[in-house]
């Protein structure tokens, strides 16, 4: 996509309202600026924007490994300890608190007490952890990775799950309602909660 000057000044907007919740100057400004280049690569609409927050919240990725063929997996457990750590605001020792990252595929190690005892308010602290961890992985959030987390810990209400998802306004749930497995993306907002949250369940 091309823009002129008056197209190019409201794609700017878009990307400054889209990250403007996000309160670390550093995170803001890259998140803008990946955002302003995927709404210039692919349009002003809403399923982009969301889409292109989510990526702006992702690590960087070496040149080496840019194209987009290359093979971008955390392949060493401390790289994904450090990078869910810096997503998370928190110290690399205490990441494995919170999360088993032994495989390239992330999961919840925290204690079933540290989270809600009600399954709504648990399913969106799941939500947040699950969806949080795998973005900074790189790796795309489906509604199955939350409902498989949710069941392990006993908290999945399975005929209010897809509505406590669709009531967040954290995340965006993606695809076709009804749908048995729909792609979920972090917002702004879901990234500064759920630092909070990994922070709060670190310090009880």
């Amino acid at each position: 996509m091309r823009a002129g000057v008056k197209e190019l000044a409201e794609l700017v907007a878009t990307a400054s309202e889209a990250t403007a919740d996000l309160d670390d100057a550093d995170l803001r400004r890259t998140a803008f600026e990946r955002v302003l280049d995927h709404l210039l690569r692919n349009g002003d609409n809403k399923d982009s924007q969301d889409a292109s927050v989510g990526s702006a919240l992702r690590p960087e990725v070496p040149d080496a490994v840019a194209d987009d063929h290359a093979d971008q997996v955390f392949a060493d457990e401390q790289q994904r300890v450090d990078v869910v750590a810096r997503y998370f605001k928190i110290e690399p020792e205490d990441v494995g608190h919170i999360f088993d990252l032994s495989s390239e595929e992330p999961e919840l190690a925290i204690h079933s007490n540290k989270l809600d005892a009600q399954k709504s308010p648990a399913v969106r602290e799941i939500c947040l952890l699950v969806a949080g961890a795998r973005t900074a992985l790189g790796q795309d959030t489906a509604t199955s990775h939350i409902r498989s987390a949710a069941d392990h810990y006993g908290r999945l209400d399975a005929g209010n799950f897809m509505k406590t998802l669709s009531a967040m306004s954290e995340i965006s749930v993606l695809g076709r309602p009804g749908s048995p497995n729909r792609v979920v993306r972090m917002k702004a907002l879901g990234a500064e909660m759920s630092q909070a949250l990994a922070q709060r369940l670190l310090g009880e």
